[in-house]
């Protein structure tokens, strides 16, 4: 129906509640209404009338006439739902400044923390990671920190997904070897990726299947464990290792797809 489609659009995107959703809708409809005849046509329980009309006056949504018995008639929807707008736009400005600064309050106050971080937590070699946005979060950060080498076997998100944070790191001095499979690399299409490829700036190679993928940079490897339901649901299981001797099993691994693959 009409009206509690305007009912829910009044809950969801200008904070009013239930009733206070139902009891706008009928003074518009109605134009004024005491309490009791709001109960009469509204789904507002009789009990909570008075409490809903004052609450929707002190939100700006109503206006009241005071007599023996109050009367309360709606501020236009245009003039009302337009003044919530730039109030909640302004609003949001001053949220975002807060959290830019609290930001970096905090950057500031954790710095000696994270100045600290490799001597405290250095002897951790493995992490597991689940999910798709946490396995982005800590590609992103193997990029940002590789110096010389990068080794990508890709089989359909890396490449297209993370194409700047590749190009940043190659920017930034790091050698790199890529492996796709003919699906992504149709999809990198006029990318970067390709342009880099084209001027030298990266080798790249096509190889029709590889049961591994898999990232290196420098001495750091991530790999997913194999699980098609969880891949399925965004929630696969990633591996983080850092340590010479895993990494040297991994760049053999990833030197034989290299002798394998075709150039692209």
């Amino acid at each position: 129906m009409v009206k509690d489609k305007m009912v829910e659009l009044l809950q969801e995107h200008f904070e009013l509640n239930l009733y206070e959703a139902r009891a706008y809708v009928a003074l518009v409809g109605f134009g004024v209404l005491t309490p009791a005849e709001l109960a009469s046509v509204s789904e507002v329980p009789a009990p909570r009338t008075y409490d809903v009309l004052r609450s929707l006056e002190k939100k700006g949504f109503a206006i009241s006439q005071p007599g023996k018995v109050n009367k309360y008639r709606p501020v236009h929807p245009e003039n009302i739902l337009e003044k919530f707008i730039e109030e909640w736009q302004e609003r949001v400005k001053e949220e975002l400044e807060a959290k830019k600064k609290a930001k970096e309050e905090l950057l500031q106050l954790m710095r000696p923390l994270i100045e600290t971080e490799i001597p405290k937590y250095g002897v951790e070699k493995v992490w597991v990671v689940r999910g798709i946005r946490n396995a982005t979060l800590k590609t992103k950060e193997m990029f940002e920190e590789v110096k010389e080498q990068i080794l990508l076997a890709d089989d359909g998100y890396i490449a297209i997904n993370l194409e700047s944070d590749l190009i940043k790191a190659i920017d930034n001095g790091a050698k790199a070897k890529i492996i796709v499979t003919p699906n992504v690399l149709q999809r990198l299409g006029t990318s970067k990726i390709m342009d880099y490829y084209k001027k030298g700036k990266l080798e790249l190679k096509v190889l029709d299947k590889f049961e591994l993928p898999m990232l290196i940079c420098d001495d750091e490897v991530f790999f997913a464990l194999e699980d098609m339901a969880a891949r399925y649901f965004n929630y696969e299981t990633q591996i983080w290792i850092k340590d010479f001797r895993v990494k040297a099993l991994f760049e053999a691994k990833f030197n034989e797809y290299w002798e394998k693959a075709k150039k692209a």
